[in-house]
């Protein structure tokens, strides 16, 4: 046997619940493997200190009292419900929670950051005007007759001096 599986059956060994075979067996390791004896010896010595305790006697009322509780009944009323509930729904209110965190916080971060010129080796920041959302309009193909957009470009694109 190998000294990492006797050394895993030690303890059964020690409390002489293995069977016969497999006591033999370990036994014989134990005869010819030095580190493996020296655990066995270790374990013994444990097991002699346990024994020398002095056994602790619980107060003389505790089994009274464990009796007690045991035979009373349990509080109903609308926190176990609750409990009940959150334990159910803990894992995504959790979620929820950190979802709406993170929206927040990305939100007021991409605000925040779209203020500040990121690029500072850009020749020219881009703006957000009118004219540069009308170009990307114009951009593609012309806005079909009688549609939103292009009732938009010629709202956008109305002069005064061209309609007198």
């Amino acid at each position: 046997m190998k000294c990492h599986s006797v050394q895993k059956k030690l303890s059964a060994y020690q409390d002489e619940e293995l069977k016969s075979q497999e006591e033999d067996r370990i036994a014989s390791h134990l005869l010819s493997c030095q580190a493996c004896r020296e655990q066995y010896a270790e374990i013994c010595r444990v097991w002699q200190t346990l024994g020398e305790l002095e056994d602790i006697r619980p107060d003389p009322w505790f089994y009274l009292q464990l009796g007690r509780k045991i035979k009373e009944p349990r509080v109903k009323g609308l926190l176990p419900a609750f409990e009940r509930l959150f334990q159910l729904l803990r894992a995504p209110v959790i979620v929820f929670v950190i979802l709406v965190i993170g929206i927040t916080v990305g939100g007021y971060l991409g605000g925040v950051l779209a203020r500040f010129d990121l690029l500072p080796f850009q020749t020219n920041p881009a703006s957000y005007s009118q004219e540069a959302l009308l170009i990307s309009i114009r951009a593609f193909d012309p806005a079909p007759p009688g549609t939103f957009a292009e009732g938009y470009l010629r709202m956008v694109s109305y002069k005064e001096n061209e309609s007198k």
